[in-house]
């Protein structure tokens, strides 16, 4: 049988969110990946926590000198991006949770494209569209063309399979239960994201994938 599927103008999650964004030395964008989240089309409620993982370029100062409303910012010694996602993961109240990277921003529609899905209760995670900003220097280009094929061709074949191995930490959104029933991310891996999802599946939930829900991060 075939996967229903929120159509556009359908029937669409609605409900508060979090969003969590792990930072490590991310002085150079967290202040435009903040303000990309708060400036959201939105309407339903919004919680940004922002976890600073011992950083030493003044990451957690930044976040807090904006003074924002409902962004939240936890401090920690340097554990690693797991442990930080986990110490979020452990203060979210919301049935959705998004994450995303210290060096990426939204589009002002991608968190409402993103948990669309969240209608069917068996729907675990959902990936979103990870495009390249900085395309002019050669490692950005190449960049690029792999983020094409692994999102606009790959990834679309694999959601139609039922298939998806990997919702990237640079955009994806979790059933905040399905990732208190995996026991959240593990460190002991090289691809903490693959693994999550892969945990995610093997407990039984769906992960689907929305090409419209774009977010732009940098190359390194």
């Amino acid at each position: 049988t075939r996967r229903a599927r929120p159509a556009a103008g359908g029937p669409r999650w609605t409900g508060p969110v979090t969003v969590i964004v792990p930072a490590y030395n991310e002085a150079a964008g967290i202040e435009d990946t903040v303000w990309s989240l708060v400036e959201s089309d939105w309407p339903h409620g919004l919680d940004v926590i922002v976890v600073d993982d011992g950083s030493t370029d003044g990451t957690g100062a930044i976040v807090e000198r904006l003074g924002l409303p409902d962004v939240w910012l936890i401090r920690q010694p340097n554990s690693g991006k797991p442990a930080a996602l986990n110490a979020a993961i452990a203060a979210a109240r919301t049935e959705v949770v998004v994450l995303l990277d210290g060096d990426t921003v939204f589009q002002p529609d991608t968190i409402a494209r993103l948990v669309a899905p969240f209608t069917d209760p068996r729907i675990g995670a959902c990936s979103g569209n990870a495009k390249v900003r900085n395309r002019r220097a050669l490692l950005g280009r190449w960049q690029h063309i792999e983020y094409v094929m692994g999102f606009n061709l790959d990834r679309r074949l694999l959601d139609l399979c039922h298939a998806i191995p990997t919702v990237p930490g640079a955009v994806g959104a979790f059933r905040l239960a399905a990732l208190r029933q995996v026991g959240g991310l593990s460190d002991d891996t090289l691809a903490e994201d693959t693994d999550l999802t892969i945990a995610v599946t093997r407990a039984g939930w769906r992960v689907v994938y929305r090409q419209d829900a774009l977010a732009w991060t940098e190359a390194p």
